[in-house]
């Protein structure tokens, strides 16, 4: 049969969001979860941080723009008593989990960098055993087997979140290298914000500039 990923309720990826190794801290959201997260966080009288991350200057605007935020608190302020009391409003990231990296979208050898940690699943054990990858051996595995492997193991609900996310974030890559090449945008990757300095979501961004009409940034979001 295989092996099957089953969510027991742990809240251990609630408790520690941030995966080790990674260089993004928090949990990844989109700029259309930031006020949606902030109204229920309102409504349930909780705190919560979130910073921009990905963080871009475009020296032809002047402007610096974000493709992702973060909640940054650990643990998740929305888990209580070992729940999530936003579970029907939950982030993508979460619809996702455990896929960080949906197939669809891989051009590398799967790896465990292609998943979020949980404690109660085996991952080299779905590399090795699911997926025939043993070190020293050519993976060669069609993208439709591929697909088909990570079916087994994990729910329709995770691979349809974590190929809607991976799509947004191909969209967001495409869309500045299109721009890039075009000469329209030149830009540069951001370690730290200059103090007091204005970042604006990247939608919002193609819209200032007139590269995307505000009604296709409501259509796109709408998709997403």
């Amino acid at each position: 049969m295989g092996l099957k990923f089953k969510c027991i309720c742990c809240g251990e990826c609630c408790r520690k969001i941030s995966d080790e190794g990674s260089s993004a801290k928090g949990l990844p959201l989109f700029e259309w979860e930031v006020e949606k997260l902030k109204e229920l966080a309102t409504s349930k009288n909780i705190n919560i941080v979130i910073k921009p991350i990905d963080c871009v200057f475009d020296k032809k605007s002047k402007k610096y723009f974000c493709t992702g935020y973060s909640l940054t608190q650990e643990p998740c302020p929305f888990l209580s008593e070992n729940k999530c009391i936003i579970h029907k409003n939950r982030p993508i990231v979460c619809r996702a989990f455990p896929v960080a990296r949906n197939p669809e979208f891989l051009d590398e050898v799967p790896s465990l960098s292609c998943f979020s940690n949980c404690p109660n699943f085996d991952f080299k054990a779905f590399l090795r055993e699911s997926l025939g990858l043993e070190e020293g051996k050519d993976f060669n595995l069609p993208k439709e087997k591929l697909r088909e492997k990570y079916t087994k193991t994990f729910d329709e609900e995770t691979m349809k979140n974590s190929f809607k996310r991976d799509s947004v974030l191909s969209f967001f890559d495409e869309t500045m290298a299109a721009l890039s090449d075009k000469g329209l945008i030149d830009i540069e990757l951001v370690n730290k914000i200059p103090e007091g300095v204005k970042v604006i979501p990247f939608l919002e961004f193609l819209v200032e500039e007139g590269f995307m009409a505000e009604e296709d940034k409501k259509k796109r979001i709408k998709e997403f």
